[in-house]
């Protein structure tokens, strides 16, 4: 397989496990050798669910740091971690989706509150703004870059 993205350094937001449609794109990343990074959700069991995914994947010692994109802060203190140990920033995969799976639940979704559905599409959709706003300086030092998402349809 060609090496097309050797040099080219990749931030892939929203592995949780083996089946996330992001773990399947940092395999091709890999693939076509770019290097890649990893944030995951905070707290001890999320961070053992995303490193078990990353392993997986054959990656020895991963980037790894803890985000909750929904908070701006924690964006900067990712992006400014990510800044302290790689010079470069080419791909930002934004794979995040969220519901409150209460209402999910079979003939429960007509009764899905206001706040809780304002909640969903922030996870989903909104984070990719303040992903991709934190990472265009970061992209534009190493003459631009690439942002990759999963449709969200709400």
């Amino acid at each position: 397989m060609t090496q097309m993205l050797a040099g080219k350094m990749a931030l892939i937001v929203g592995i949780a496990n083996e089946r996330s449609y992001a773990w399947f794109i940092a395999e091709s990343l890999l693939a076509h050798g770019a290097s890649l990074a990893f944030p995951h959700l905070p707290g001890e069991k999320n961070a053992l669910r995303t490193r078990r995914a990353v392993d997986a994947l054959g990656i020895k010692e991963p980037w790894m740091v803890p985000l909750d994109a929904g908070k701006d802060e924690e964006i900067e203190s990712a992006f400014s971690a990510f800044e302290a140990k790689f010079d470069r920033l080419d791909i930002l995969v934004h794979s995040i989706a969220f519901a409150d799976r209460q209402w999910l639940a079979k003939g429960k979704f007509h009764e899905t509150p206001r706040a809780a559905y304002l909640s969903a599409i922030d996870i989903s959709a909104y984070t990719l703004v303040g992903l991709a706003r934190r990472a265009r300086p970061t992209m534009a030092r190493a003459g631009g870059g690439s942002i990759m998402c999963m449709r969200y349809y709400g």
